[in-house]
């Protein structure tokens, strides 16, 4: 290796060590310009492994994420010992990455690839079967998912599948924005973004009019509209729940389904799909307890343990 080239590998770990730690998140530092232009030359089968290497660069330089993580474990998960702490802990992180993964395989597999990986490989018989009901009614289908599992994969698939599928998301850099949007595009899936739309609940409105999935995310709790005149309990805190989708269920009286991509193995996946009760009076902690119940069940699948004290602000 010659002087110039150490040079330059030692000029570039100080470059993204620098960009770390002027407190940028995961998601903003996997899709720094450099990061995306790179790995949109790699072959589909070389993808993952950057990433790993990025989110490792990442925990190796700013380790709080996963100090965050092996300290809300043991806060909701009372029964572990500390070995089971450590095993969860590297568990979630392990998920997180593969998190990420999916997220860039979403947007620079060859569509035809992506195709053939999601069908494959994701378990849908159950589920399809209580969605096509649901569709039946023609009332529009609210999914309520949450950060679990493979997520990046559950709108894309159920648009690649022929369904009318509108979901909200936000985008850590432009670049990556533009190349979802396009794909989703040509797969017929509608992409919420907020800030692109004057009204996101309006936007949904529109969308379950259709009969239309409409797909929203149930556990970002600092961006909850708090359901004020309710508490409830969820993972071990007391809090008021939000109450976006319980109005937009009663504006459109959209049939209300629990949806979430479990990972099974690397390349195994199971949908998983429950109704609410049309006779629940309060869907928003419905949504919440089922979410709830598969975080307990496989608590390894919810990269959201490092954000765990902002549902603190919903209480």
């Amino acid at each position: 290796m010659t002087t110039l080239t150490k040079y330059l590998q030692t000029h570039l770990l100080i470059g993204l060590s620098k960009k770390v730690k002027q407190k940028i998140s995961l998601s903003k530092f996997l899709q720094l310009r450099f990061n995306l232009a790179f790995i949109s030359c790699l072959p589909g089968c070389l993808i993952k492994g950057y990433v790993w290497l990025l989110a490792k660069l990442y925990f190796f330089i700013k380790p709080e994420l996963t100090i965050a993580v092996k300290k809300h474990i043991p806060t909701v998960m009372k029964a572990y010992d500390k070995k089971q702490v450590k095993q969860l802990s590297n568990k979630v992180i392990k998920g997180l990455i593969k998190h990420y993964q999916e997220k860039m395989i979403n947007g620079f597999l060859k569509k035809n690839r992506l195709r053939e990986y999601l069908f494959k490989n994701i378990s849908f018989d159950k589920a399809e079967i209580l969605l096509k009901e649901a569709l039946k009614e023609e009332r529009g289908v609210i999914i309520a998912t949450g950060h679990y599992g493979a997520l990046e994969f559950l709108p894309i698939f159920l648009a690649m599948k022929g369904y009318p599928t509108s979901v909200v998301a936000k985008f850590s850099s432009e670049r990556l924005k533009k190349i979802i949007m396009s794909r989703a595009e040509e797969d017929g899936l509608e992409i919420i973004v907020p800030g692109d739309v004057n009204n996101v609940l309006r936007a949904a409105s529109n969308a379950l009019q259709q009969n239309h999935i409409y797909i929203s995310s149930s556990d970002e709790a600092d961006e909850w509209r708090r359901d004020k005149r309710n508490t409830m309990e969820f993972l071990g805190q007391t809090l008021h729940p939000d109450k976006t989708l319980k109005v937009l269920s009663k504006r459109t009286g959209a049939v209300q389904l629990v949806g979430l991509l479990r990972r099974k193995g690397s390349n195994s996946y199971e949908f998983i799909l429950e109704r609410i009760p049309d006779e629940s009076d309060e869907k928003n902690i419905a949504i919440l307890k089922t979410l709830e119940k598969y975080i307990y069940r496989y608590p390894d699948q919810w990269y959201e343990w490092n954000e765990y004290d902002k549902f603190a602000s919903a209480s």
